[in-house]
């Protein structure tokens, strides 16, 4: 493992403090945590190869050109 310093505001760290003492884990295990979590969140395509693998098939042929309509709904 690497050491790192970073710089955050009091009122961060002390949200962290708080956080970190009520799942009773470290704060740097914390960070990490939050860390590791932003970085899987940022990865191209995370999300949605999730949704990929779900492998639906089917659906409404016009769904692109209807999309208001199916997320909306008909408000004529």
């Amino acid at each position: 493992m690497l050491r790192t310093q970073i710089y955050i505001p009091e009122t961060l760290h002390e949200r962290a403090k708080s956080v970190a003492r009520s799942k009773k884990q470290s704060l740097a295990n914390l960070y990490r945590g939050f860390i590791a979590n932003g970085l899987k969140a940022s990865t191209p395509g995370g999300d949605l190869t999730a949704l990929a693998k779900l492998n639906i098939k089917g659906g409404p042929k016009n769904l692109s050109g209807d999309m208001d309509k199916y997320l909306y709904g008909n408000k004529k």
